[in-house]
């Protein structure tokens, strides 16, 4: 087996230019360490700035997320949508102001209708083919 010597065991002091190098080397990691942190730090305040600016704000104001149609207090919004003759409905879906409406038309088709309760008026009226 080899053995170990002893003068490998014991760490011997560098040369006078490799401790400059090793002291930069240090202070450059504190430095990194310190601007790593003080980013960490900034990106966690924001983040709770924007927590608690939004619980601030957010006192039931809007109809969903996302949405852009504001209601003042306890105000209801009322709205007609008008749906084809013969339209049936199977479902409805809701996603902040716009209302799904998904059924068979009077000539037998599916088709999903879509009212924007923002605008008033229907958006788009798809036909739905299935093969």
């Amino acid at each position: 087996m080899s053995q170990v010597n002893q003068d490998d065991l014991e760490e011997k002091p560098l040369d006078p230019d490799m401790e400059k190098v090793r002291r930069k080397m240090v202070r450059l990691l504190a430095v990194s360490i310190g601007i790593m942190f003080i980013g960490l730090m900034a990106v966690l305040g924001a983040i709770v700035y924007k927590f608690t600016q939004e619980d601030a704000s957010g006192s039931g104001s809007q109809i969903a997320a996302g949405s852009t149609m504001a209601l003042p207090g306890d105000d209801v919004n009322e709205a007609v949508a008008t749906l084809p003759q013969g339209f049936a409905v199977q479902s409805v879906a809701l996603d902040g102001v716009r209302i799904g409406f998904f059924g068979r038309a009077a000539d037998g088709s599916q088709r999903l209708i879509i009212h924007d309760v923002s605008l008033g008026r229907i958006v788009s009226d798809v036909v739905v083919i299935s093969r």
